[in-house]
């Protein structure tokens, strides 16, 4: 595999277009997408807990098997942008969490 293609695979925008595509491609994953991130708990601190990131775990993993493994994994700002923007359908969260953690 040559050095642009690498580079394709781990392009963060390249990534998410992946994800979303899955989500709406299969109207189950984005349901399954939706309750992990609704088991995400709200974190009243910047360190996350030990239960955050097993849920945050199993959603990358869930996440890579939707797109054949060419995903790296949400961190846990983005697990809560996502639970914000999804689950409390708060559109307008800021979205330069996205963009400062990739």
């Amino acid at each position: 595999m040559t050095a642009t293609a690498l580079d394709t695979l781990h392009d963060p925008h390249t990534q998410l277009r992946r994800l979303y595509a899955s989500l709406l491609e299969e109207q189950h994953r984005f349901d399954e997408f939706k309750q992990l991130l609704a088991l995400y708990p709200v974190a009243q601190t910047e360190e996350e807990s030990a239960d955050a990131r097993e849920v945050r775990t199993r959603l990358n993993a869930r996440i890579n098997e939707w797109v054949a493994g060419e995903f790296d994994g949400l961190s846990a700002a983005q697990v809560a942008l996502w639970r914000s923007i999804v689950v409390e359908e708060r559109i307008n969260a800021g979205l330069s969490v996205w963009r400062e953690s990739n």
